[in-house]
């Protein structure tokens, strides 16, 4: 399913190529996944027309109870996830830093977003400047992905 997902934000941002649906449909399938529309999906070729493609990922996503997002939405997902990452260690600090802080710039304009900007922007240049900093530089960046998580009702990973 993760898969998909991370499609359904990448499709919602423009940077999913529709071409490689299918083939993500079928991994999903051959993962265990089922929908109706993910059948069909999944048999598709690379060559039929990108909006069918397309139309048919929309409708499976929506079987499966994961709607495509709207743009904001998932600049905000995709940040979340850069969070994670870190905090996961599969996004070295510097890596997820700069993805929030990108993200972040995408959003609707608001003081909370500006001040996230702000941080992350600060914390990742901080990080770049002063490389003898760094664990000191990283612990912040843990503690403001934390937090920044938390603020959005999500689980902290330990």
């Amino acid at each position: 399913m993760d898969h998909l997902r991370r499609a359904a934000l990448k499709l919602a941002l423009g940077e999913q190529p529709t071409e490689d649906l299918p083939v993500i449909a079928a991994q999903a399938l051959a993962g265990g996944l089922e929908s109706p529309a993910l059948v069909e999906l999944a048999g598709l070729s690379r060559r039929d027309p990108p909006a069918d493609i397309r139309d048919l990922f929309v409708q499976t996503m929506a079987e499966l109870g994961f709607p495509v997002p709207g743009v904001e939405e998932a600049w905000r997902e995709r940040m979340l996830g850069a969070a994670e990452d870190m905090l996961t260690g599969s996004l070295t600090h510097y890596e997820a830093g700069h993805e929030i802080y990108w993200c972040a710039c995408h959003l609707e304009r608001t003081d909370a977003s500006t001040k996230l900007v702000g941080l992350f922007v600060g914390l990742w240049s901080s990080w770049e400047d002063w490389p003898d900093e760094r664990a000191s530089i990283e612990r912040d960046m843990r503690l403001a992905a934390a937090d920044l998580l938390r603020s959005h009702g999500k689980q902290v990973p330990e």
